[in-house]
């Protein structure tokens, strides 16, 4: 698990193929100084992924056909930059909140809009994942754990103020930009005990 609140932006320097119709993404994560191993889990953009090999600096995961699918890792090219957060552990503050590393579909930016000393970004999302979107939840964005602030059919905005925009891949963003979403899990285990 995680908390949505991003530790490094990190490169990727190569993707690669792999096998069977499977990709593998190489990334630099020279500046992290957590000792990480191979097996070790962690969120690249908000996907959960496991480090398969380790090459000097560069990670190597690989990414499935399902990632591939579900994520928008196949819109990802070299140089781009991408948000890392490490697992969530007993002695980590969840200033966030829980993430699972599972995303449920990409949205796409429709608008950035600059208001006095925040960004407001304004994202469409997939109808059937509309109903998990409210005013003032939690919504998990390539890894960031924000919150909605409006909400109209199946667009919804959030608020990106300074340090968050200068700490994560969203000084990156740009209209038509497509990006993960993990909408709020208790959202969803509600809706099951509801229909149950």
């Amino acid at each position: 698990m995680f908390t949505g609140i991003i530790e490094n932006i990190c490169k990727i320097t190569a993707i690669t193929q792999g096998a069977s119709n499977s990709y593998k993404i190489h990334i630099d994560f020279s500046e992290i100084s957590k000792n990480l191993e191979i097996g070790d889990s962690i969120s690249v953009n908000g996907t959960c992924l496991t480090i398969e090999k380790i090459v000097d600096s560069n990670f190597i995961f690989t990414l499935s056909t399902e990632t591939l699918n579900k994520t928008a890792f196949s819109k990802y090219k070299q140089n781009d930059f991408v948000n890392i957060e490490t697992p969530l552990t007993l002695n980590k503050f969840i200033s966030g909140h829980i993430v699972t590393g599972h995303v449920d579909c990409i949205a796409k930016i429709i608008d950035i809009e600059k208001s006095n000393d925040s960004w407001q970004i304004l994202f469409q999302i997939d109808r059937s994942f509309a109903k998990y979107i409210i005013e003032k939840g939690s919504i998990c964005i390539d890894g960031i754990s924000l919150t909605i602030n409006t909400v109209k059919d199946n667009t919804f905005s959030v608020m990106i103020i300074p340090h968050t925009l200068s700490n994560t891949i969203i000084q990156y963003y740009k209209n038509n930009i497509e990006v993960n979403v993990e909408v709020d899990m208790l959202l969803k285990h509600l809706e099951k005990l509801k229909n149950d």
